[in-house]
């Protein structure tokens, strides 16, 4: 028999045999360019907290709280917060945890821009200059050249960490370090000199930053931490000056 029997046998399977082959070609170079995350290529760490950093900055207004711990007893300054900020314009209304004058209690504060309004044993708001008090300007934290946000550029080895539960949050953690300067500008405090670790937690459901800890000398002789929380607010919040 002319071509032997396996010819027209090898003949039909060719086109399945070519069509398996293209089907696994493409399986290969999908599955090469996929990431662990449905699919999807892993962005950088950087490009993540960018992306984070927009999100969160298109907030109509952000619930926000700082903490520390670690602080010396004599420290002059702010070591907890509670309030609300607006990023257009750079706004903060709340309370300061603050030591003024060997003084230490709660201190309410609105400040808009540039200016910064203070009520502490006073019967109304009173205009101030934080930096004399060795605290920041609250609402400068909420300005996207300037503030908590814009350190993300400024940070130095970014790399991903852990995943951590922040209430009913899960989040994904970014590590990294920031030179002193950058601290020092922010928060009033801090050796312009020194290195300060500092830690992002971005949500893992909708991809906003929520977390940033910065740790190392904000005092002499002391390493001490503050942790800034922020959480986007669904409407708007008027913050005028009073």
């Amino acid at each position: 028999m002319p071509g032997g029997y396996g010819g027209p046998v090898r003949a039909t399977l060719r086109p399945a045999v070519a069509a398996v082959a293209a089907v696994l070609s493409l399986l290969a170079v999908a599955g090469c360019s996929s990431g662990g995350d449905g699919g999807a290529v892993e962005q950088s760490p950087a490009q993540q907290l960018a992306a984070a950093r927009a999100k969160l900055e298109k907030s109509p207004a952000v619930d926000f709280t700082l903490e520390s711990t670690g602080l010396p007893g004599k420290a002059v300054g702010v070591s907890a917060a509670k309030g609300t900020g607006v990023f257009t314009p750079p706004s903060f209304q709340g309370t300061l945890n603050a030591s003024i004058r060997g003084i230490t209690g709660t201190v309410q504060v609105v400040a808009v821009e540039q200016d910064v309004y203070m009520k502490f044993f006073t019967p109304s708001f009173v205009k101030i200059d934080p930096a004399k008090y060795g605290a920041p300007n609250p609402a400068q934290l909420f300005n996207t050249s300037t503030g908590i946000t814009s350190l993300i550029t400024r940070t130095q080895d970014l790399a991903k960490a852990s995943t951590v539960r922040d209430g009913a949050d899960v989040l994904n953690t970014f590590t990294g370090k920031l030179p002193g300067g950058a601290v020092a500008d922010l928060l009033v405090t801090g050796d312009r000199n020194g290195t300060f670790d500092v830690t992002y937690g971005v949500t893992r459901s909708d991809k906003e930053l929520r977390t940033v800890v910065i740790k190392g000398p904000f005092y002499a002789g002391a390493t001490s931490t503050y942790t800034l929380h922020l959480t986007s607010l669904a409407k708007a919040v008027a913050i005028t000056r009073p």
